[in-house]
C-alpha cells in the first residue's frame, strides 16, 4: 500500500521515539490534514494560472487544440508537478540532521560523490539535472563536531535542489547547511549539471555541463586536502 512507504520513512521513526505513540500519531495526522488542504488550495490557484497560460498559447498558435484529451487536465498536472519540484522549500536543515554521531577520533575526509538530483532553474522554471559531490572533514579538536549517516548527505542535496534554484546557490546552500549543522573543520561541495534552459532553448547546447563549487575551512586553506577531494571524486 502507498501509505506503507510514508510510514516506514517518517512515521515509524517518530513513533519509535515517542512516549505516547497514539497521541503523537494523532498530532501528526492533524498537521498532515491541515497541510494537505493548504497545498490543495495552492494547487487550485496555480491550476487556474496554468489554464490562462494554455489559453495564451492557443492565441499565439491557433492550430493547437486545447480540447485534445491530452490537454484537458494539463493545468492540474502542471500545478501538481510544480508543487512536487518545489517540495524542498518545506524542509528544514535541522530536521535532516536530527540524528548525528560524535566525530570521535576520525580526522580524515568523508566523501559522498555522484549524488544525483533534479532541480529547477529559477529564471525559466525549466529543470536542470546533475550530480553533487560532498566532502567534509570532522573537527576532532571540537567537542560539538559531528558526523552523519550517508543518507543525510543525499537528503540535504535533495532538500536544496527541490526548489526554484540557481546552481551557484545550490552548491553554496549545501555547503552552509553541512557547516552549520556538523561543525566540521571544512566542507567542499562540487555540483555538475546540465540545464534545460541551455539545452532546449536559447543557445541549444545539448552537451554543455556547468560545474560549480563551494568550500570553507580546511578545504579553502589547505591545498593538499582540496587536491585529495578533487582527485577522489574524479577517479
Amino acid at each position: 500500500m502507498p501509505f506503507e512507504k510514508s510510514f516506514n520513512s517518517d512515521f515509524a521513526k517518530t513513533l519509535a521515539k515517542s512516549d505516547n505513540p497514539e497521541k503523537t500519531l494523532n498530532e501528526r495526522l492533524d498537521k498532515m490534514r491541515s497541510r494537505m488542504l493548504e497545498l490543495n488550495q495552492a494547487r487550485e490557484k496555480m491550476a487556474n494560472g496554468y489554464k490562462q497560460v494554455l489559453e495564451g498559447l492557443s492565441e499565439a498558435f491557433p492550430d493547437i487544440d486545447l480540447q485534445d484529451p491530452n490537454f484537458l487536465d494539463s493545468h492540474n498536472r502542471m500545478a501538481r508537478a510544480l508543487i512536487e519540484l518545489s517540495s524542498g522549500l518545506g524542509i528544514n536543515d535541522k530536521e535532516i540532521f536530527s540524528t548525528t554521531f560524535p566525530a570521535e577520533e576520525y580526522n580524515n575526509v568523508i566523501i559522498l560523490k555522484d549524488i544525483s538530483f533534479v532541480s529547477m532553474c529559477s529564471h525559466h522554471f525549466i529543470p536542470f539535472t546533475g550530480k553533487a559531490h560532498i566532502g567534509y572533514l570532522p573537527n576532532v579538536s571540537e567537542a560539538d563536531s559531528k558526523v552523519v549517516g550517508l543518507s543525510k548527505l543525499a537528503r540535504i542535496v535533495d532538500a536544496h535542489a527541490q526548489r526554484p534554484q540557481l546552481q551557484e546557490r545550490l552548491s553554496m546552500d549545501i555547503m552552509k547547511a553541512i557547516r552549520e549543522e556538523l561543525k566540521p573543520a571544512g566542507v567542499m561541495v562540487v555540483v555538475e549539471a546540465q540545464h534545460g534552459c541551455l539545452n532546449c532553448r536559447g543557445a541549444k547546447k545539448t552537451e554543455a555541463t556547468m560545474v560549480t563549487s563551494s568550500l570553507c575551512g580546511k578545504f579553502d586553506t589547505d591545498h593538499k586536502i582540496r587536491k585529495e577531494f578533487l582527485s577522489l571524486i574524479n577517479n
